[in-house]
């Protein structure tokens, strides 16, 4: 027992040193090999281990002599091998990292790419550096000298002091931790005071950072300078990368402040532009286009301020006539107005005052970024009031040029303002038909899509108008269709007239069109990206649209919809399950587990899941639609029908495991359906468990003698007399399965109506029900024993040989006649005057 103990603890302690290993815990690591070794010198895992740490911390001892021949000796190829081992997270013994430490933080060497890489990587892998390098910037001065040391030195050593910054570890106490955030804030907020500053995203990552991991570390720091310095890095004219940092920063910097940050932001675009020079107004318009997302309530007020656009008008107006002054100053102005479009006043504001600038713009631009900003503004609007011109018509105008400009695209800029111009003109039925229609715009959108990133405004825009293709009118019940006429009615308002160009054969049109042009192997490819969870969701919706025509089902298998949307449905879920995701979250799971349903209805599962994807992967998700929303107050039941005939597919794969997995998944969802009001839910639950019936455990939630199991057998001889063809064949078959078990077919014979139901079964009119009757009759009298001997009275108590009699007589089935002349057989050799008595008749 003893030596038995022994080597489970040294598995113990080799399986714990080799995770230290990989998590570059070395000294702890050499600890466990130690106590391994005492316990069992000559075991061959453990010799491996000290091998391995020996080589360890033969190449974490090289660093130091490599870096010191790189500082003091300018040996590059020292320096590059570095480089190399401390990227691959070799560790450096514990006793070297001070000495590592003084030659990179102590030595002010020329800034060298080596120099910049090597500072990074020991500050971000070394819990050891990170205390190092806090201990240096613990005093005011010091903390100065040390930021301007790795600014000058290059972006990896400057990044290298947020991860200190927030290492609580590499601290005495939390007050110098705190102390240290609020110089390096201020010493961020001073670098963006330069006007000869270059890469001012530094600094203003480092300022998003702070404010976003603890932004009351900076009390009595964020005041009115604080937030106008951050204000101003929102400008257009800056590069992206600051501006996403600031636009973060002035999120949080809003959160923290509340009214008293909305009075600076809103006194700070109001200063700005009554200075009325371009470059102040180029300012204060990218503020508050940045912003006005974030408090739009603030911004539209703003916006909306008696005079503000009647007199940016005529500016823009002047900027523009002849040869454009300021090109900034129009996309400023241009992206202000879009995000402007998400408050409806401002909206008729915009159609009112700015539709003919916006219009001569987009038509005679001689800039396709200025044409396609226009035009985006232009389909976020209603026409022009006095005009004449229909909505329709309005988008049908707009989307001929964002159509052009998309194709004629010539940098992201320009595509960017089209695509997503194109994503609010597609929602007309007539744009919808224009754009499926056009092969090259279709193949331009797919090519581009092919190149986003999540990041890219693209990715959205691009799904967007593809979802706008595919997607049916919403179903709506009788009771929802009076619901809606009663609501017109009582706000006086005119029932909507549908648009035939946007009914189901028009959408299912389309549909085939977006298939055939090969966008879901595209959207399977860039699932390898990490994608948000607006773009996991429009990827369900396009998926779920696509898959409800069963014709399209096997095109979509094919292409790899069923991996797609089992990516999609992993990346949504949080680790503790679909129900703690977000309220996005969750519709983007049931529309995907929706769409996945539908596919798995129409194809052969045999096809689609291999050991790579095997079939058990499907039923969690399939499961899901089966359990009610306790959240809405209406119920669909189409999801849940689908989703069961879905599982009824894979469960009829000749695969134990699945069976198995379904019936721990899906039983109590399933056994709440076989009793629902809804016929056609009713008939799939009960073709489900006729499926399940080929499993052993499927066979015992009915015949375990249970009380439960009892209950469920009373429903399913129940549903065999249901009204329902279907859900009697259904039923009837799962009987002819169960009753070849003998505990089974006890329990059948044990039930007041078991027999009874099953005669009604071999004198129905179908033939179908007429042969699953039979053979449950068959299998209760060939029973061995006891129970094929009380099959056999309880037969001839409910006069059955009668009943089968006569019942083959009406029949034209030979199949059904061969069973049936088998029963009275066997009835007749058990039984001899019941045998006589077939004779005689």
């Amino acid at each position: 027992m003893a030596d038995s103990t022994t080597t489970q603890r040294v598995e113990e302690l080799v399986a714990q040193a080799r995770t230290c290993i990989e998590q570059r815990q070395l000294q702890k690591a050499t600890q466990l090999a130690k106590e391994a070794a005492s316990l069992a010198p000559t075991n061959q895992n453990v010799q491996a281990l000290v091998q391995s740490l020996s080589i360890e911390e033969s190449s974490g001892s090289q660093i130091l002599t490599l870096i010191k021949n790189y500082v003091e000796q300018g040996d590059q190829t020292d320096g590059q091998e570095a480089v190399k081992l401390l990227k691959q997270h070799t560790a450096i013994p514990s006793d070297q990292i001070s000495d590592v430490a003084h030659f990179l933080f102590d030595h002010d060497g020329k800034p060298t790419e080596i120099r910049d890489e090597l500072t990074g990587a020991f500050v971000i892998n070394s819990a050891a550096a990170r205390k190092q390098l806090a201990s240096r910037i613990q005093v005011g001065t010091e903390a100065t000298r040390f930021f301007r040391l790795l600014w000058r030195r290059g972006e990896h050593s400057f990044n290298s002091i947020l991860p200190v910054l927030l290492d609580a570890n590499a601290w005495p106490n939390s007050e110098t931790q705190t102390q240290a955030k609020r110089d390096a804030f201020l010493l961020a907020l001073g670098k963006l005071l330069d006007p000869a500053l270059e890469h001012g995203e530094w600094s203003m990552t480092l300022i998003a950072r702070l404010l976003t991991s603890n932004a009351h570390d900076m009390a009595g720091l964020i005041d009115r300078d604080a937030f106008e310095i951050v204000l101003a890095q929102l400008d257009i004219r800056l590069d992206t990368k600051i501006r996403a940092q600031a636009t973060l920063a002035v999120a949080k910097l809003l959160e923290e402040t509340r009214e008293e940050g909305e009075n600076i932001f809103t006194d700070y675009v109001t200063n700005t532009v009554s200075k009325g020079h371009n470059d102040e107004l180029i300012v204060a318009f990218s503020a508050a286009a940045s912003v006005f997302p974030l408090v739009p309530q603030t911004v539209a007020k703003l916006f909306l301020t008696p005079g503000f656009l009647e007199g940016l008008i005529p500016v823009l107006e002047r900027n523009s006539s002849g040869q454009r002054k300021s090109h900034r100053l129009e996309q400023a102005a241009m992206e202000l107005m879009s995000a402007a479009c998400v408050d409806k006043a401002c909206r008729e504001s915009l159609a009112k005052i700015a539709y003919n600038w916006l219009d001569d713009v987009a038509h005679t631009s001689s800039e396709a970024e200025a044409a396609s900003m226009a035009a985006l503004v232009l389909a976020k609007i209603p026409p022009k009031p006095d005009s004449e011109e229909s909505s329709v018509t309005h988008a049908d105008d707009l989307s001929s040029l964002l159509v052009n400009l998309t194709l004629n695209a010539s940098s992201p800029a320009e595509q960017q303002s089209s695509i997503e111009g194109l994503a609010y003109t597609s929602l007309q039925p007539k744009i919808k038909g224009e754009i499926v229609s056009n092969t090259a715009l279709l193949d331009k959108l797919i090519e581009r899509l092919k190149s986003t990133t999540t990041a890219d405004p693209c990715t959205f825009g691009i799904l967007t108008i593809f979802s706008n293709l595919v997607s049916y009118r919403p179903a709506q019940s009788e009771e929802q269709q009076k619901m809606s006429q009663l609501r017109n009615y009582a706000e006086s308002k005119k029932q909507e007239e549908k648009d035939p160009l946007d009914d189901d054969q028009h959408v299912t049109a389309r549909c085939k069109t977006v298939l055939d042009a090969n966008l879901i192997p595209v959207l399977v490819t860039a699932a390898r990206s990490h994608y948000t969870v607006t773009i996991l969701g429009i990827t369900a919706k396009i998926l779920h649209a696509l898959a409800r025509e069963q014709k399209h089902r096997g095109k979509l298998a094919q292409q790899g919809a069923v991996k797609l949307l089992l990516q999609t449905i992993d990346r949504l879920q949080t680790p503790e399950g679909p129900a703690s995701a977000s309220d996005s979250a969750q519709a983007a799971i049931q529309l995907a587990a929706h769409a996945l349903a539908r596919i798995l209805i129409s194809v052969n599962p045999q096809h689609v899941f291999s050991r790579a994807m095997p079939a058990i992967s499907a039923l969690r998700p399939l499961t899901l639609l089966l359990t009610p929303d306790t959240s809405s107050e209406t119920r669909d039941l189409l999801p849940v029908f689908e989703s069961l005939l879905a599982l009824t597919n894979l469960a009829s794969l000749e695969d134990d495991a699945v069976k198995d997995a379904l019936l721990r998944q899906a039983w109590q969802p399933t056994e709440d359906l076989l009793l629902s009001t809804n016929k056609l839910v009713q008939r799939a639950s009960v073709e489900l468990v006729c499926n399940l019936m080929a499993s052993p455990a499927g066979v015992a939630k009915y015949a375990d003698g249970s009380p439960a199991a009892k209950h469920r057998l009373h429903v399913l001889l129940a549903l065999a007399d249901a009204e329902d063809l279907a859900t009697r064949r259904a039923a009837g078959g799962a009987l002819a399965m169960l009753t070849e078990w003998d505990a089974a077919a006890k329990a059948v014979l044990e039930h007041d109506r078991g027999v009874s139901i099953l005669l009604d079964m071999c004198g129905d009119e179908s033939e179908e029900i007429k042969h699953r009757g039979l053979v449950c009759i068959l299998n209760l009298i060939s029973a061995p024993g006891e129970v094929g001997t009380m099959g056999l009275q309880k037969v001839a108590q409910q006069d059955g040989v009668e009943t089968i009699k006569s019942s083959l007589r009406e029949c034209r089935n030979t199949d059904v006649m061969a069973i049936g002349v088998e029963v009275l057989k066997t009835i007749m050799g058990k039984n001899e005057n019941s045998g006589r008595a077939i004779t005689q008749g």
